[in-house]
């Protein structure tokens, strides 16, 4: 469904990922309670659609957002929106990454000597990691592969320093780069699409729900195995407006 969203100021930490069609309840991706978000989707099944909204959800609610765009010019719509990036080249993807994983260190030596301190919140969202692996992979390009090995040091722990990462991803890329245990237990997960069985049994959502159709989903919490969703959907301007919609200082 197409939404008009304002979002919640007193609830900055709750995104709406869209309502439960079985109780007409809201469902929210709560980033106090879950540290990071997969979305288990092949190219059109509606990724970047869902990343713009967290992207923009995150800039209107005080944080800040740098978006890896592995398919290249998906995101024109955020172009000059303070205190949200695009990444589209191998080189600025690895300075993207590793200033990341930076902060997190940052932080989190901050916060063991000020437990009270208040960070902002930061999403980085990977938008085609299966073609970037697969394409670091082809062209040897070593110096990418690393950085993208280093997603793992932000699913571990990011949550802690206020860092939050957002990825598709793929049943090769999960047994190539990631750790199935740690994305069943650190991550929420969306899918979209057909299932894909290796994939759900890595991710610990049942295969025998049935497929989602489009504008829907499956959306699975750690410890549960999956529950039916239709997605909230913002379109391009709508997403920008919503990014644009706070006052930056």
């Amino acid at each position: 469904m197409t939404t008009t969203y304002t979002p919640d100021p007193a609830r900055p930490h709750l995104v709406p990922l869209g309502t439960d069609p079985d109780i007409g309840a809201l469902v929210f991706l709560d980033w106090e309670t879950t540290g990071h978000l997969t979305i288990a989707a092949g190219p059109g099944y509606g990724t970047t659609t869902l990343i713009r909204l967290i992207a923009a959800h995150t800039v209107a609610t005080g944080g800040t957002a740098t978006v890896i765009d592995g398919w290249t010019c998906e995101y024109e719509e955020f172009a000059d929106v303070p205190g949200l990036d695009i990444a589209y080249e191998p080189p600025e993807i690895e300075d993207v990454i590793r200033s990341y994983v930076g902060e997190i260190e940052d932080r989190l030596r901050a916060a063991a000597k000020d437990p009270d301190l208040a960070v902002d919140r930061r999403v980085l969202a990977v938008d085609g990691l299966a073609a970037l692996w697969h394409n670091a992979k082809e062209e040897e390009d070593h110096s990418l592969l690393w950085a993208l090995t280093d997603l793992k040091q932000i699913l571990r722990t990011g949550r802690a320093a206020g860092v939050h990462l957002v990825t598709d991803i793929d049943a090769a890329t999960v047994m190539q780069q990631l750790d199935a245990d740690l994305l069943r237990s650190a991550t929420a997960t969306l899918t979209l699409g057909p299932a894909d069985h290796d994939l759900a049994r890595f991710l610990g959502t049942d295969p025998l729900l049935a497929r989602p159709r489009a504008g829907a989903a499956i959306w699975r919490t750690p410890g549960d195995q999956g529950r039916r969703l239709d997605l909230t959907h913002l379109t391009a301007e709508q997403a920008r407006a919503l990014a644009l919609g706070v006052v930056h200082s």
